[in-house]
This record gives C-alpha cells, structure tokens and sequence, in this order.
C-alpha cells in the first residue's frame, strides 16, 4: 500500500474488519548484526486473538512491543484501526491498548482497586466513574470488589495477581490487548483455569489481542489464529489453529508443533461441541433404600448424588450404602473431583479424565448444575471424527486446487 492511512473510513483501500496492521515492520538493535524483526507484515482482525509463537529469539515479543512502541522500530509501519500511529505520542497510544505481561506488573505500593484505576485516572475520569469501573471489572474476573477492591498484590496469590492484571489491562476499555505470556508462570493447574476463564471474557468483551507464548499448546487453545515465527519474525505460517495442525505449511511448522497432533486437535473443540453421556442419578431428598435400587438397575459401580439445586454432590457406591446405613446421602461417598463446565476445551476434559474416580468427567452449567458426563470414549470419537474432516478438507482443496490449474484460461 502506498497511501498514508490516517482515516480509516476515507481510505478506499483500508479493510474495516482490520484492527492492527503491520507494514514491513523492521527492527534493528544497535550492535547487533542481523534483525530482531525484519520487514514483517500481517493483519490482526477486529475481536480476534492472534498469537506470535515461536521458539526462542525469533522476535515474537519484539514485534508485540513495538506495536504499542515500547519498542520503536526501525522502519515499517504501524497501522491502529484505519490510522498510522507509527509517529504519533507513543503515551497516548499507549492509554488505548491494555497490556499484560507474565508477572503482571502491578504496583506494588497500591491497593488493587487503585491499580485497576491507572489508565482511566491518566485519562481524566472523574471519580465516581473510576470507582464504578473498578467494580465492575472486579466483578468481570470473579474478585468480589468489597473482598478486593483495599487489599495489596501480595495479598493475593499468584492467579489472583494475573486475574488482576487482565483487570487492570481493561481499565479504559482499550480496543487492542496485548499480552507477553501471561499465564506463564503460574502452576499447571491454576493457568488451564485462568486460560478458561479468559476465554470466557473474551466471548463478552470481543477485544482485538495480539498474545506471546512459547507453548504451542497453548496458542491452540487460546488463538483464532497462529502466526509461527521463524527468526527476525519471518512468518512460516499464519492461519487458524485447524489449518496449522492439519495442513502445517512446511518442515519446521511441522517440528514446531510436534508429535500428538491429533492429541492437540482436542484444545480445538470444546465441551459444548458434543453430545454428553449420562450417569445414574439419585437426590439428597432419597433414602440409602432409593439409592441401592438405582445402583441395582445401574451398569455403574457408583450413582451421582445430586442436591435440590441439580448439583453434583458425591459419589456413592455399594460399600458407602452398607457402611452408612440410614444416614443422608449428602454425608457418605467421596466428592466430585473431575468437574468441567461446556466452555472447556477436550483437552481439559482429558486432563480431568486421567485423574477421575470412574473414568468419566462431569459436566456442570454456568451456576454448577448437572448436564451429563464425558468419558474415554466419547473423546475417542471426537478425535475420529476431527482426524476425518480434517481429510475431507484436505481432499477437497487438493481437488479444488487442481481443478482449477487445469482450467482454460
């Protein structure tokens, strides 16, 4: 493009649906002999999440820092929703793009609630608006803003810190994000249930993210796309996850993501994606009686007991009933461990799986009610299932490809 994009909607040649572009973006440190990023161009689309992965070096986090000009560049060009930002207040520009990074960053001098308020208080709220926009972003990331709001970051643990560095990154309602791995350094478990629970804002706010990671496993679960990095920022393949696991663009895409495709391909769907199983069911309303006659009828080792509210409660088997004779249902059996909700990926009900009392995960709404139950099975399926539409794209667009070749021109 040769023409200056200073207005989005004068420009006849500007893609609305872009949030971010990049022009041959270049940079070059000072003593060292080759780039850091060289001459990248890519599109970021509005409410996307992109995310630059790639192995050590290679340039992701330089290129995510210039985009806000943490880092200036050498050359190249930066375009912010129609408007070329490249040469304007590198201050301002940062007040419109919320950033997160892997230890947060948060001051540690301030309370919580007052550094969520950062942007908007440089921004000039008045406030009362500031104070409601605390609340209310508190309440965005499950943090009870009378529990939260005076306490200081090291009263909180480490996930409690990120839930509030995403938090303080949304102070202004920015349109662009930009996050530099920030589930990184938090335990296993901790970062699959801050990685869920970011996706579930995302699906409310539908904000534009440019997101680092080394872990391609987590650029599957969290991208709507992938841009691979090869050193200097050198694009080997930008694309969906599905694209990139089932039609990799070259040898070092396919080294990059590794053996277990089909493994990975479970961060791609979703629980709500496919038909749960059931289980035998009893309530904590029924007798020990009620309980051994389901658990008669059952092809279960064990029933599930469910409270008033619908919700899990225990697991109660044959040897609990005899044990516990006469005692409420709601007191005997072990709890539910394996316990996801429909917006968690099949990789996460996998996780749940291993570890599961009897071999299924139970699935719970929004407010922790019974829906049904994922097993080995149904996931073996689901993979089957991807593995064979993944094919039948591939046939396709092979055939698709070739046909046209052989058109006349």
């Amino acid at each position: 493009m040769s023409q200056t994009l200073n207005n989005a909607s004068a420009d006849p040649h500007v893609d609305a649906s872009v949030m971010i572009r990049l022009e041959e973006l270049t940079k070059r440190f000072p003593g060292q002999s080759g780039h850091a990023v060289e001459s990248l161009t890519m599109d970021v689309r509005k409410g996307e999440i992109v995310v630059l992965v790639g192995p050590s070096g290679c340039g992701k986090t330089t290129t995510m820092k210039m985009i806000n000009r943490i880092i200036e560049p050498s050359s190249g060009r930066i375009i912010l929703n129609g408007e070329d930002v490249t040469s304007k207040n590198a201050d301002q520009l940062r007040r419109r793009i919320g950033y997160v990074i892997q230890q947060t960053g948060l001051f540690p001098h301030m309370t919580i609630g007052e550094n969520i308020a950062t942007v908007p208080k440089l921004l000039g709220w008045d406030a009362k608006r500031v104070s409601a926009r605390v609340d209310e972003l508190l309440t965005m990331v499950n943090m009870d803003p009378a529990e939260y709001r005076s306490r200081y970051p090291k009263q909180l643990s480490g996930g409690q810190q990120q839930r509030v560095g995403v938090a303080r990154a949304l102070g202004a309602d920015p349109e662009v994000m930009l996050m530099d791995e920030p589930f990184g350094a938090i335990d296993p478990i901790t970062r699959d249930r801050l990685q869920n629970e970011f996706l579930r804002l995302q699906s409310e706010v539908r904000k534009t993210i440019v997101f680092v990671t080394h872990d391609i496993d987590e650029a599957i679960k969290m991208g709507d796309r992938i841009a691979i990095l090869q050193q200097g920022s050198q694009i080997a393949q930008y694309d969906t996850p599905e694209r990139i696991l089932t039609a990799p663009a070259n040898d070092f895409v396919k080294d990059f993501i590794g053996a277990g495709a089909s493994l990975k391909r479970l961060n791609l769907s979703r629980v709500r994606d496919i038909e749960l199983g059931t289980w035998d069911t009893v309530t904590t309303a029924d007798s020990t009686e009620a309980a051994r006659k389901v658990l008669a009828r059952s092809k279960y080792s064990a029933v599930l007991v469910l409270d008033a509210e619908e919700r899990p409660v225990s697991w109660v088997t044959a040897d609990d009933l005899r044990r516990s004779e006469g005692r409420p249902l709601d007191q005997i059996g072990s709890a539910p461990q394996a316990v996801i909700q429909p917006r968690a990926t099949l990789s996460d009900a996998l996780n749940e799986l291993v570890a599961a009392r009897y071999a299924v995960t139970v699935v719970v709404d929004g407010r922790g009610r019974y829906l049904g139950v994922i097993d080995f099975d149904q996931l073996n399926e689901a993979i089957r299932s991807m593995r064979s539409t993944a094919v039948a794209q591939a046939r396709s667009e092979f055939a698709g490809t070739h046909s046209s070749q052989g058109e006349p021109s």
